[in-house]
């Protein structure tokens, strides 16, 4: 695996190597701190070998910045086509698949999902938590995340061995999960440009695969979310694959839970419940090891 690149870190990489990565990452952080004033915000209680500690995560300063550009933007005080494609050249390292990107870029600019990526959730830090506490699990085998958002899952999920490829409809969101995977993890997952509940982006999604793992973290906002994800979902995964979902017990995500075992799937649950940064809110985050049919 290769080694991160970390202000922090005394981990030495080849002076060509680590000068291409800085430069790379300092052209991401740019692109990044034109679109928003930046924060740096440690997470002590993350920690994996070979990876600086503490792990470091950047996002927007503002919480509220994506939502209240992307408002304007509905508004018609600007465009969502100029937001959007801020992120793209320096992002695209992503396996373009037009169609789905078409359908993403639709929904973005229809106000369909809004752009709650730039928040630290609680789930995605338990889910980083439970792959640094499961990581023989997760080491080596192939995953798709659903709604990769600021990169800290993703991160923690390539330091672990991961071989990742992450989607998100917002380009903001890949553009940041490049910048922090690399920073933290060395190298970044494959990203895609798309919306895994519209009909191209399942096409999109089932293209990768199958996957060892499908991961996501606070992904159930509306409930038209659950019939998607619930058919997606079996169809991406090997046959001995496994789904990690992590969610903070909304009315939407206890309902495809409710779902999923009512159609079979076998569920083991990690609870967590503390309070979280950045704002210390107390929040409790179930983490479901969730097995289709299929295996039982």
């Amino acid at each position: 695996m290769t080694r991160p690149v970390n202000a922090t870190s005394s981990i030495h990489q080849p002076d060509d190597a680590a000068t291409s990565a800085a430069l790379t990452l300092a052209a991401l952080r740019a692109r990044m701190e034109d679109l928003y004033a930046l924060r740096d915000l440690s997470l002590p209680a993350l920690s994996l070998p070979g990876v600086a500690n503490p792990m470091v995560i950047t996002l927007p300063a503002d919480p509220d910045a994506p939502l209240d550009q992307f408002s304007a933007a509905l508004d018609g005080r600007a465009t969502v086509d100029k937001l959007e494609d801020a992120a793209l050249p320096e992002t695209m390292a992503i396996r373009e698949t037009s169609a789905a990107a078409e359908q993403a870029r639709a929904a973005v600019a229809a106000g369909t999902h809004m752009p709650y990526w730039g928040l630290l959730w609680p789930s995605g830090q338990a889910l980083a938590e439970t792959i640094v506490a499961e990581r023989a699990a997760f080491t080596g085998k192939r995953a798709l995340e659903l709604g990769c958002g600021l990169g800290l899952t993703a991160a923690v999920a390539l330091a672990a061995g991961v071989r990742l490829q992450a989607a998100d409809c917002f380009t903001e969101a890949l553009l940041f999960t490049r910048y922090n995977t690399l920073r933290l993890a060395g190298e970044t997952p494959d990203l895609l440009l798309l919306d895994w509940r519209t009909p191209e982006g399942q096409i999109a999604c089932r293209a990768g695969g199958p996957f060892d793992l499908l991961l996501a973290a606070d992904v159930l906002y509306e409930q038209e979310d659950v019939a998607p994800l619930l058919e997606l979902a079996p169809s991406l995964l090997a046959p001995d694959g496994v789904f990690w979902l992590a969610e903070p017990g909304r009315r939407v995500s206890r309902g495809f839970v409710a779902a999923a075992r009512e159609a079979g799937w076998r569920d083991e649950e990690r609870v967590y419940e503390r309070a979280w940064p950045p704002d210390d809110d107390v929040v409790r985050v179930v983490v479901h090891r969730l097995t289709p049919p299929s295996q039982q």
